[in-house]
């Protein structure tokens, strides 16, 4: 229960740190879940090398934090789909 609030938090704030640089020139707005995803596969190799109970907790919040940030990817596309139309 508590991986899906997990879950929830990370994407509203990718969602909402994305959302406030959507009228930059390059669209930053796309790298921000990008690079999230990146911090969150690093954190994943990283929990693999620290082990144990700490290990595994690090590794539940990478895994929570990289569907956070391909659905964040997801919501966002979608707002700058339709604000282009």
């Amino acid at each position: 229960m508590e991986f899906w609030f997990i879950i929830i938090i990370f994407a509203a704030l990718i969602i909402g740190i994305s959302l406030f640089f959507k009228n930059k020139k390059p669209p930053v707005m796309y790298i921000i879940p990008s690079a999230f995803t990146a911090v969150s596969i690093v954190l994943l190799f990283a929990s693999f090398a620290i082990g144990g109970f700490s290990g595994m907790g690090m590794t539940v919040s990478s895994i929570g934090l990289l569907i956070s940030s391909a659905a964040a990817l997801i919501v966002v596309s979608l707002f700058g789909f339709l604000k282009s139309e």
